[in-house]
């Protein structure tokens, strides 16, 4: 069966606050239509960050979502009109207090439910130069992990933040290129 796109029959905003949820009624290739909630939001970076003595870099904090605490790479909003690249090294300094010495940018994940899009890095050679520079409403710890811990921890990801996997892949990659 070949996959077309399906035609957008209308768009309603019908929730806004931190996270805005748009409803979009589309037409199925079976003539059906269905809604779908969206999330709207911006673009965000996540940083798979390690240190200059191999120590992967992660933070811990409640999730309202699954209403539990979960341990994922540094990460968050792009602002407007900021460089994606910025934004991660941004975040990082900001959620961890760490600086990197190098960021490459790995790869733009899409959201099959929200109107954002995940900006993957990987940063290398972080050395911590401040404590965290945390807003009002974050609360969060930083965790280190030797990289054979951290894979380990990709393997059983149980309370991993489940967007932030890629990027810790792209970081085992990055530094064991097949």
């Amino acid at each position: 069966m070949k996959i077309i796109p399906w035609k957008k029959l209308k768009e309603n905003k019908i929730y806004s606050g931190y996270r805005s949820i748009i409803k979009r009624t589309f037409e199925l290739p079976n003539g059906k239509s269905m809604e779908y909630d969206i999330v709207a939001g911006g673009n965000f970076a996540s940083i798979a960050a390690i240190t200059k003595d191999q120590q992967v870099l992660l933070v811990r904090q409640f999730r309202p979502g699954p209403e539990r605490i979960l341990m994922s790479t540094p990460s968050g909003y792009i602002d407007t009109n900021e460089e994606p690249e910025v934004a991660a090294r941004r975040e990082l300094l900001e959620e961890t207090g760490y600086k990197a010495e190098e960021v490459f940018f790995k790869k733009i994940v899409t959201l099959p439910y929200g109107t954002g899009s995940q900006y993957c890095f990987v940063a290398t050679g972080c050395e911590k130069i401040q404590e965290q520079r945390l807003d009002d409403t974050e609360f969060i710890e930083v965790v280190t992990m030797s990289l054979s811990d951290f894979k380990a921890k990709l393997r059983n990801a149980q309370d991993l933040d489940l967007y932030n996997l890629t990027a810790g892949y792209l970081l085992l990659d990055h530094l064991n290129p097949y």
